[in-house]
């Protein structure tokens, strides 16, 4: 298992971020309408993911000066955050991450965690990359499988930031990304629209790290600006 403080927050002032492990298991620490949400017949390991991931959310909220508030689940599993809260939890073997800012910080936060899984499918590039990333991903340095990982990743996040403003649904060839060795981040674009003010061609940046056997990625989407009366 990872060590927690092997990962801190990307995000700067006005965030809040957690990371729990399967050793801060307790459903006695989640809300009535939370535990409601778990079906009495998920197996353990989901009951642990579910429990740690509003646990981090919990954590991650009261960094914001937020508490006592109940992170419920909307019609396409996505977490729904107290109003006026943008989030996102991840969760990956026994670990599980959650991000949050007030809106008049971030518009959307995405975050993701993944193991490197050397036995994956190369298949599954073809459903993941577009043709520029999977140039990148099939580079002859053996790297290949780390690649890959870091682009699924980074769309993972990408979804996680786009979806809950208007709840359009982004594919994998929805956004194009490419890898910025000067900054060690993903400069991206979005291929579709993904909502008002976000049309395709939309820029965004999704920052990008390898901690051990992991793969982390994050990013978050600039505050929406009333227009000036």
């Amino acid at each position: 298992m990872l060590a927690i403080d092997s990962i801190s927050s990307p995000f700067g002032d006005g965030f809040g971020f957690a990371v729990k492990t399967a050793c801060d298991y307790d459903e006695a620490a989640l809300y009535p309408e939370e535990m409601a949400l778990l079906s009495a017949k998920a197996v353990k390991k989901r009951r642990i993911e579910f429990c740690i991931g509003r646990i981090a959310a919990h954590s991650a909220l009261r960094d914001i000066n937020i508490d006592a508030a109940a992170v419920l689940k909307g019609p396409q599993h996505e977490p729904v955050w107290p109003g006026g809260v943008a989030g996102a939890i991840s969760h990956s073997d026994g670990l599980a991450l959650a991000a949050v800012a007030p809106k008049e910080r971030a518009a959307g936060i995405g975050i993701d965690i993944e193991i490197i899984d050397a036995n994956v499918s190369r298949d599954i590039v073809k459903e993941v990359c577009t043709p520029g990333e999977t140039a990148w991903v099939k580079q002859r340095d053996n790297r290949e499988i780390e690649r890959l990982f870091m682009v699924f990743s980074a769309k993972e996040s990408i979804f996680k930031a786009f979806f809950p403003i208007e709840h359009i649904f982004l594919d994998y060839q929805d956004a194009e990304l490419v890898w910025q060795e000067n900054t060690g981040n993903f400069g991206g674009k979005l291929l579709a629209r993904a909502g008002t003010g976000y049309e395709a061609g939309y820029p965004f940046e999704v920052g990008c790290r390898k901690i051990g056997r992991y793969i982390f990625t994050f990013m978050s989407l600039p505050p929406v600006r009333e227009p000036a009366p």
